[in-house]
């Protein structure tokens, strides 16, 4: 009978003891536990020592760099990505080994993330967060642009079935203090233009119609209407910040 081939599981966190825990428990199918934390002043690093994963201590770069470091330290055949807030599914953990141990297994595949928030699972299409997240070691790398990095697979990609759950924001402050965090980085990594404040009103206005009716969002009610103006407004705040730039970089010195 042939071995069973291994599995790393590699995550990045920064003060993340409330849920690296539960991360690392949902990845019991993982022979391998990669943790590049960035000094985390709160227990995260002792939570995560204690359930077995190799905690390497880095000066956070950007998302897409700090992942890579993670995935260069991997060593087994097989990777799995998940962020320090998700939490594999116990049928995605016995999908997943379904899946490797198969002689027809693709080189990447792409995972269903379903976003916990206000007391909710979004089901529905309003998130059709499907990235890659199991990769042969050897095929993958980390790219995207920060702060949204991704997995580049070079080889056959496929889909599995079962899902990662996300809890990503403790609550509305918290999803609004992401947004802002994340909305800096992406105005730092593209310039503006002439079209910059037309795209402030209009990105904005196409991506909540976009959620909220092409995707289905009304069908959520309340929720989804929180869903598709939240998306609007990360748009409004990153084109925002590109025009405040653009503006400063007028004035006289």
């Amino acid at each position: 009978m042939a071995e069973k081939p291994g599995i790393s599981l590699i995550t990045v966190t920064l003060n993340e003891e409330q849920l690296i825990g539960q991360c690392l428990r949902s990845a019991w199918f993982c022979d391998e536990l990669i943790v590049v934390d960035s000094f985390s002043s709160d227990r995260t690093v002792e939570i995560a020592r204690s359930l077995g994963a190799q905690v390497i201590q880095r000066e956070f770069t950007n998302y897409v760099d700090q992942k890579q470091f993670a995935l260069d330290h991997a060593s087994r055949e097989w990777v799995l990505l998940m962020d320090a807030d998700e939490q594999a599914t116990h049928e995605l953990g016995c999908e997943i080994e379904r899946t490797v141990g198969s002689p027809a297994a693709a080189d990447g595949y792409q995972i269903r993330r379903v976003l916990y928030h206000l007391g909710y699972y979004y089901t529905r299409p309003v998130y059709p967060d499907r990235p890659m997240r199991l990769f042969r070691r050897a095929s993958g790398h980390i790219g995207g642009r920060d702060p949204h990095d991704k997995v580049i697979v070079a080889g056959r990609v496929g889909r599995l079935a079962a899902s990662i759950l996300h809890f990503s924001y403790r609550d509305i402050a918290d999803h609004v203090a992401t947004m802002n965090r994340f909305s800096t980085r992406a105005a730092a990594e593209n310039q503006p233009g002439f079209l910059t404040p037309f795209k402030m009103f209009a990105n904005p206005a196409w991506r909540f119609f976009n959620f909220y009716v092409l995707r289905g969002g009304f069908r959520d009610g309340g929720r989804g209407l929180y869903a598709a103006m939240a998306a609007a407004f990360y748009v409004f705040l990153k084109y925002a910040k590109l025009y405040e730039r653009q503006l400063n970089s007028r004035r006289p010195l």
